[in-house]
């Protein structure tokens, strides 16, 4: 199995710290300005045995971070760090790192022993696969302390909750005397691969090192092999139609690869129904031309705004996975916004 990566790694690997009675500082961007490495959001943890996921930089700002983090833990409290590489005097004197930016972060000491309102806020957004809003005071007297909700679950670690906060936009605010940083954490995108063909291992250790969640579904036994899909976070053996109706949360995207007409035709049929975002098919041109033709004029409409076919960007190159690369490249950009 491939090593995870993103956010979703960093909380999986916290998880198990904290499971096995290890103390951890976890290190959030709260707000940046410039050109950074990292976006607010993103997260980093040091454990209390000095080793570290996640980064903040190539690796210039890492020292500092550990500090940081070596802090928290030493001092049992929340820390906030301004990481500035904005002027010239940091390309000469200080991380060199040339990114010409400043990012804050702040670290909070988690312990096994005891309850961390921030902490159980990540893990159960991931796992409902929402998007965490949070508000974080920044300054140095209350730095660490704040509010994070989802749905209508609400958190509160160090201050009592305040419904106005949901109304901020994104950014720096200040309110009471205090910097209050406002900002979201993504969910990992959900990707489900309808067919274990041939790009299927390729994608799914690429749709891993990124932090995705991934499932396959197909009915051909053989093809579901756990040691060839290991990076898979489920497997389901059944037709088209039935996976896209066995699961609890929607996928982000979809991608209809199984190699055969008929269950390409079943599983668009179903995805026209359903409010997926993302519909990835594989194949020529020719053979997309043939599959709509084949559907009514209404479930054709429903379909065609959100297909991608072929899907992948091209990016040139041939056999499975250079199909993988090219697929895993367009759902970056799809799932970051991108043109």
């Amino acid at each position: 199995m491939s090593q995870t990566g993103g956010n979703r790694g960093v909380l999986e690997r916290a998880r198990l710290l904290r499971h096995e009675g290890h103390a951890f500082a976890l290190a959030l961007v709260t707000d940046t300005e410039g050109s950074t490495y990292r976006k607010p959001g993103a997260l980093a943890l040091v454990a209390d045995d000095g080793s570290r996921l996640g980064t903040l930089s190539g690796g210039c700002l890492e020292p500092a971070l550990d500090l940081l983090a070596r802090r928290a833990l030493d001092e049992d409290r929340p820390q906030v760090g301004v990481f500035d590489t904005l002027g010239d005097d940091d390309l000469l004197f200080g991380s060199g790192s040339g990114c010409r930016g400043r990012m804050r972060v702040v670290a909070w000491p988690v312990r096994p022993d005891a309850p961390h309102p921030l902490f159980e806020a990540l893990l159960a957004a991931q796992s409902g696969g929402q998007a965490l809003e949070l508000a974080v005071h920044v300054d140095a007297d209350s730095s660490g302390q704040g509010q994070a909700w989802f749905g209508h679950e609400r958190f509160s670690f160090g201050l009592p909750s305040d419904p106005d906060v949901a109304g901020w936009p994104t950014g720096l605010h200040a309110s009471g005397g205090r910097l209050i940083a406002r900002l979201h954490v993504r969910p990992p995108p959900r990707l489900l691969l309808i067919g274990g063909g041939p790009e299927a291992p390729a994608l799914l250790r690429l749709a891993r090192t990124l932090g995705w969640y991934s499932a396959v579904g197909d009915h051909r036994p053989g093809l579901l092999d756990p040691t060839r899909l290991a990076d898979a976070d489920a497997l389901t053996c059944a037709r088209p139609a039935a996976v896209l109706a066995s699961g609890s949360l929607p996928p982000d995207a979809v991608l209809v690869m199984t190699h055969l007409a008929s269950a390409d035709l079943e599983a668009l049929r179903a995805l026209a129904m359903l409010p997926v975002a993302y519909v990835g098919l594989l194949g020529p041109p020719g053979r997309r031309d043939e599959l709509l033709a084949m559907l009514d004029d209404e479930t054709r409409a429903r379909l065609k705004p959100r297909l991608r076919a072929p899907v992948g960007l091209p990016l040139g190159g041939e056999g499975p996975e250079a199909i993988a690369l090219a697929i895993a490249a367009d759902l970056q950009r799809f799932f970051h916004g991108g043109p």
